[in-house]
């Protein structure tokens, strides 16, 4: 073998080297992301149930906040209709 022809082969099994090597790296990289991609998920879906159990909490405590509005506004609309028909019947009586 030529000299020349050693350096070829020489570069060609370096920079094969080099190209396994950055293969490599990159695998590592991708399942590096792989597995941070997975943990990601798995948070969300704990994030997303979470979210759901506060929003059927809110909705519960919101109709139960609306019944009790309700039932209050009921009664003052009694008070205040009794009280009206009270003041109409005195001011019948004094004319």
């Amino acid at each position: 073998m030529t000299p020349e022809l050693v350096a070829i082969l020489g570069v060609g099994v370096a920079l094969l080297a080099v190209q396994v090597a950055s293969a490599q790296r990159t695998d590592r990289r991708i399942e590096g992301l792989e597995t941070r991609i997975a943990g990601l998920e798995a948070r969300m879906a704990s994030l997303e149930q979470q979210l759901e159990s506060r929003m059927a909490s809110l909705e519960q405590r919101l109709e139960t906040r609306i019944a009790s509005l309700e039932q209050r506004l009921a009664r003052l609309e009694g008070l205040l209709d009794g009280l009206r028909e009270g003041l109409f019947e005195r001011v019948g009586r004094q004319n």
